[in-house]
């Protein structure tokens, strides 16, 4: 999913990108606080693919979900590529 797919589904699904900011700095400020008192940010990320994987099975998102995490996962592996100095591991 490229981000003009994702500008497609944000027009598709009605959604606004400041709400999505909103969201995640709510998020992002909650998520600082906790990783600095527990240390332990495996655990967070962990935490944050089954919170949600459990939303997109309770609200019947899975398309949805799995877009998303696809083209997270890319972009991921994009960045890992050129930190890797550009080589196929």
């Amino acid at each position: 999913m490229s981000i003009l797919d994702l500008k497609k589904e944000f027009k598709k699904r009605k959604l606004k990108l400041t709400h999505c900011v909103q969201s995640l700095e709510e998020l992002n400020d909650y998520l600082t606080i906790d990783i600095l008192k527990r240390g332990n940010i495996d655990a967070t990320l962990v935490a944050l693919i089954s919170a949600s994987m459990t939303l997109c099975s309770q609200y019947n998102k899975k398309k949805f979900v799995i877009d998303l995490f696809s083209s997270a996962l890319a972009t991921i592996e994009s960045e890992k590529y050129r930190d890797d100095g550009n080589k196929l591991n």
